[in-house]
């Protein structure tokens, strides 16, 4: 058998086994470099949170079936951009003009069953008595199509951050598709939503109704 032959039929086999390819990471360091993280702001500028992106949009969200209306193009399941991908990585820094050593940045954990986040939003007015500084954000979860509202307490002066979810909207959609379906009052003690009625059904319509 010739070395051409044998790179051949190698070929084959790895693609009959292996399906699609990725490249070497080598190659993904060159020519995939990693994306500029996002970046958000608290109201009083002493907290900076950092999202890290996925360099390139995966197969499977660009195959995903979207809808299109008045020059929008949405899921029609998640009620969100058809073409969002959703943050990886969290991390909060605080940022001070009175110390000289390097700010500390801390990682804070995602929720156990979540797929990435996206729409960071701070609170104006934090509420005092249990947290120094407080945002949401939206977390897909893993394997399924739903999004969910989680809150960020900053809770001590060790930087510690805790996250949990909002009981109020168990169960309930929010709906993405105009943008972020949340906002903080001024006082900072209440968040409006936008929530999709109860009797909204999960699949689009076959046909526009």
């Amino acid at each position: 058998m010739s070395s051409e032959e044998g790179v051949t039929k190698n070929g084959a086999n790895s693609t009959t086994n292996g399906g699609y390819q990725e490249p070497s990471a080598l190659l993904k360091r060159l020519f995939i470099p990693p994306k500029t993280p996002s970046l958000s702001l608290s109201s009083d500028y002493t907290w900076l949170i950092y999202t890290g992106q996925p360099p390139l949009p995966s197969i499977e969200l660009l195959s995903k079936p979207e809808e299109k209306l008045a020059g929008i193009r949405f899921d029609p399941v998640l009620l969100a951009p058809s073409r969002l991908d959703y943050c990886f990585d969290l991390k909060a820094q605080h940022l001070s003009l009175k110390s000289t050593e390097s700010p500390e940045i801390t990682d804070i954990p995602l929720p156990s069953e979540s797929e990435g986040i996206r729409y960071i939003r701070f609170n104006p007015n934090p509420p005092k008595e249990y947290a120094k500084q407080q945002f949401v954000f939206t977390s897909k979860r893993k394997n399924k199509n739903l999004l969910e509202l989680y809150v960020c307490n900053l809770i001590d002066e060790n930087n510690n951050w805790v996250i949990h979810p909002v009981p109020a909207l168990e169960g309930k959609r929010l709906n993405f598709v105009n943008g972020c379906a949340y906002q903080f009052t001024s006082d900072g003690k209440s968040l409006l939503c936008k929530v999709v009625p109860e009797n909204h059904p999960l699949e689009p319509p076959s046909e526009p109704t």
